[in-house]
């Protein structure tokens, strides 16, 4: 008993604290706030993902632009030692003249060239001077060939560059050394030069005895000038320096094709230290000096990075590494930016064209986007919690201005309840809601009244009636449960012993084994839909998709769509791309239901597609191969239609591979009481009351009724009766048999569809006879869908959108916005309100 009183107690306790116990109030704030929260945290991810991408991209095109203007000064530079020594080749090259040059130079550029003379191999004659205080020092040696040194295409015969090349010249980064006297060297006379080279005439023009022999002037500047300018673009005085950096390691070097490091920036321009690549060898191995530059440095073959920027520098290319390091303790520093960018020599003096000279590396370090993250997420937690606040409020307010009508009408109806008086709700309204729901309550408390009626007058007949024979239906729904049991799954829902769905099922058995298009024939109703689904159930494409397409639902347009699909900007509402039915259910099955509707358009696409099977979507050149099994399904007569020009006569016989014939219900009443059993159970599961059975009038109205609708119409009136019945057995006037089947279709019994709507009898089902819209005796031309929901439209007198989709048979929403406004066009209905409450009413209505 203390077991008991415990676990009462708990289940009590869980009732107590479930989300449905909780208020309005409290269930906005459990499911708002938490999603604003989520919503938050996902932005802000997304907004730090993206965020982080872009300033990644800046980062590393301010890196690109940096090392391109180091690399571009680096070129002018040498343009304009080219102008240079291409001029003084052109001068009278006297020492006057090349004093006057250098000290022109100094004063013009602020600095001058480490040396400069020029080069007599025939008479083997070599004058070099040297800049020394405000003076010329002139510097002579026998072992001119050494300056040769790093140029290319050297000629040791003609004692200079190959002939082959017009010139002007340049050489690497060599050393220069000066003598003087018998050749004695100074300590401190070498330092490192790159050379300027041209050819020039004889040493003071030509003499009356012939030409002379050819000669080479040559200008050298110092390495340091060079590194001046990675030194310049390295520090915060570069020229496209925008804004103040973090204090990171950053620094520049230059490379030779070779993939030797000869130099690297300093921290300042114009520092008098010597050529150095302390930094740039840094954490790299390889191999370090050679002869003619001791600092020089080439990396390892297995250094990935240096030699693909090396490999691409000689290409003449430009390009931003990127790669990600272990956060550093002090400065968290998790990115590497290597930038690179080919140094050309233009000896014609062209921009667009020259060899590549060598290379410009940038090395940078940036925290901006770790710091970034960092901002963004303390921004994201105060909007955060100040949303929070803000949310509160609102649900707050919100909450007590949505349920303050709610309890008024909650008092009204209590009220009515504890008087017991039926009387309509007469609360001022707040808002639409609430009119809504009190236009409700009056209605239920009206239509109550009328019940109350009607449960009188039915009394009095019960009264009359004292006993009407009931029967059993439990022996067909074991037969059935039996037989569902025995046979596989997909062939379940063909219910029926008589020999024409014996025969059914076996010919879907055997049509499932075939990998073959299939036509089924047959009246509305009949289970067309079902017998493909168990073909597509029973065959080798079971597990693949299977899509059905109601040919008759959709107008010429639609359907292409529907079919084909479209790609984005194929027309006016194409936001995206969109697939087709044949697309979406490629490997598996596609069901064409109504094939016979489709308009000649439309039959000419299908009779491609399944010719060829492959699509073009609406707006795309691009063809797609589709791998479907197709079912068709008519309830028109092809061969008629074929006859009269209404249907392709090749598109008939692609679809008439096998096909199938769906037996309609009045060639099979032996079926009913089965049929019947199976969805009395169906629609008493799916309306969730108890178990309701028939009276032996009922079953005899059912056997007797024609059933133009077949199964449909079956399964639809069983279910009405049960949603519609009051106690536990349905009686023949249950039923609303006496006329009020199914709509006809067009031409079938000699009348059209508005004949046969406007025939269609009421007044079976407790519901007044529905007028005809506008009083008239005739309706204009209306399409199937139309006609289909007419009567529910006349007895209702209005319908939402979502209604009539299902009145017409479960159309698309489009289709039916299409078919209301037709209706609004032609004055049957009338359309009012706005949103979710737009209704169209029948014009002129009488009651």
């Amino acid at each position: 008993m203390g077991i008991k009183l415990l676990n009462g107690g708990v289940m009590e306790a869980r009732e107590a604290f479930s989300f449905s116990s909780f208020r309005l109030r409290t269930k906005l704030w459990m499911v708002l706030i938490p999603a604003v929260v989520f919503i938050l945290v996902v932005t802000g991810y997304l907004t730090h993902w993206f965020s982080s991408r872009f300033l990644e991209e800046a980062v590393r095109r301010t890196v690109l632009l940096q090392t391109l203007g180091a690399a571009h000064e680096m070129e002018q530079f040498f343009d304009r030692c080219r102008e240079d020594v291409l001029w003084l080749a052109r001068s009278g090259l006297s020492e006057e003249e090349v004093e006057r040059f250098l000290a022109g130079k100094r004063s013009i550029r602020g600095w001058t060239y480490a040396e400069a003379g020029v080069v007599f191999p025939g008479e083997g004659r070599t004058r070099v001077w040297r800049p020394a205080g405000g003076a010329l020092e002139t510097v002579s040696t026998d072992h001119w060939a050494g300056l040769w040194d790093g140029v290319p295409m050297v000629d040791p015969v003609k004692g200079g560059p190959g002939s082959e090349e017009g010139g002007p010249w340049i050489s690497r980064v060599v050393p220069a050394v000066w003598a003087r006297g018998e050749g004695s060297v100074p300590p401190g006379q070498v330092t490192h030069v790159i050379r300027f080279i041209a050819p020039v005439g004889p040493w003071g023009g030509s003499g009356a005895g012939g030409p002379s022999p050819r000669g080479f002037v040559f200008l050298s500047v110092d390495a340091r000038q060079v590194r001046d300018i990675l030194s310049l673009f390295n520090s915060a005085q570069s020229p496209l320096s925008g804004y103040a950096r973090s204090p990171e390691l950053r620094y520049m070097y230059f490379v030779d094709p070779g993939g030797w490091i000869l130099f690297q920036s300093e921290d300042q321009p114009r520092s008098p230290a010597p050529l150095g690549t302390d930094l740039a060898r840094w954490n790299l191995s390889g191999t370090f000096g050679r002869p003619d530059l001791k600092s020089a440095f080439r990396p390892d073959i297995r250094h990935r990075d240096f030699w693909l920027m090396a490999g691409d520098l000689r290409e003449g290319r430009h390009g931003v590494l990127i790669r990600s390091v272990e956060p550093h303790e002090k400065t968290q520093v998790d990115r590497v930016y290597l930038g690179y960018a080919p140094v050309r020599w233009h000896a014609d003096g062209k921009a667009e064209e020259g060899s590549v000279y060598g290379g410009v590396v940038f090395v940078d370090r940036s925290r901006l986007i770790t710091r970034a993250g960092y901002r963004q997420v303390d921004v994201i937690f105060l909007i955060g919690i100040g949303s929070c606040f803000l949310l509160s409020a609102i649900v707050w307010e919100v909450s007590r201005l949505v349920t303050r009508p709610l309890y008024k009408l909650a008092r009204a109806v209590d009220e009515i309840q504890e008087s017991g008086r039926l009387q309509p709700l007469s609360i001022p309204e707040k808002d639409l809601e609430t009119a809504f729901l009190k236009d409700a309550i009056n209605n239920l408390i009206v239509r109550i009244r009328e019940q109350m009626e009607t449960i009188e007058v039915r009394d009095r007949q019960l009264q009359e009636t004292l006993m009407r024979e009931r029967i059993s239906l439990e022996q067909e729904a074991a037969v059935l449960q039996r037989e569902r049991r025995q046979m596989p799954e997909a062939l379940s829902k063909l219910v029926g012993r008589s020999p024409a769905m014996i025969r059914l099922r076996d010919q879907v058995v055997r049509a499932a084994s075939a990998d073959a298009d299939v036509l089924i024939l047959g009246e509305t109703g009949t289970g067309k839909q079902l017998a493909a689904e168990a073909i597509h159930g029973l065959g080798s494409r079971r597990d693949k998709p299977f899509l059905a397409i109601n040919c008759g639902a959709l107008d010429e347009n639609l359907l292409m769509d529907a079919l084909f699909g479209h790609v984005k900007g194929a027309f006016t509402e194409a936001k995206t791309d969109r697939k087709g039915a044949f697309a979406a259910a490629h490997g598996g099955t596609l069901f064409l239901d109504e094939v016979g509707t489709a308009s000649p358009k439309v039959q000419k696409a299908l009779l491609r597609a399944i010719a060829e099977r492959r699509i073009r979507p609406l707006g795309s050149d691009v063809e797609q191969e589709v791998d479907v099994r197709l079912i068709a399904a008519t309830n028109e007569d092809l061969q008629d239609l074929v006859r009269r020009g209404l249907f392709r006569e090749d598109l008939y016989y692609r679809l008439n591979v096998i096909t199938l014939r769906t037996p309609p219900l009045r060639e099979r009443r032996e079926d009913i009481p089965l049929l019947a059993a199976h969805f009395l159970d169906e629609a008493c599961r799916r309306i969730k009351r108890p178990p309701v059975g028939l009276t032996q009038g009922a079953l005899d109205a059912l056997l007797a009724h024609d059933w133009p609708g077949n199964v449909r119409e079956l399964e639809n009136s069983l279910t009405r009766a049960v949603a519609m019945v009051e106690g536990s057995w349905i009686y023949a006037s249950d039923l609303g048999l006496g006329g009020t089947g199914d709509l006809p279709e067009d031409g079938k019994d000699g009348k059209t569809a508005n004949e046969a709507a406007s025939d269609a009898p009421g007044g079976s089902n407790g519901f007044p006879e529905a007028p005809r819209p506008g009083g008239g005796d005739s309706l204009p031309p209306l399409n199937a869908r139309q006609a289909r929901a007419l009567p529910s439209l006349l007895a209702r007198g209005h319908m939402t959108r979502s209604e009539y989709q299902e009145a017409a048979g479960g159309i698309p929403a489009r289709t039916a916005l299409h078919d209301l406004r037709d209706l609004v066009e032609k004055g049957l209905v009338k359309k009012s309100g706005r949103g979710p409450a737009t209704r169209y009413k029948v014009v002129n209505r009488k009651t």
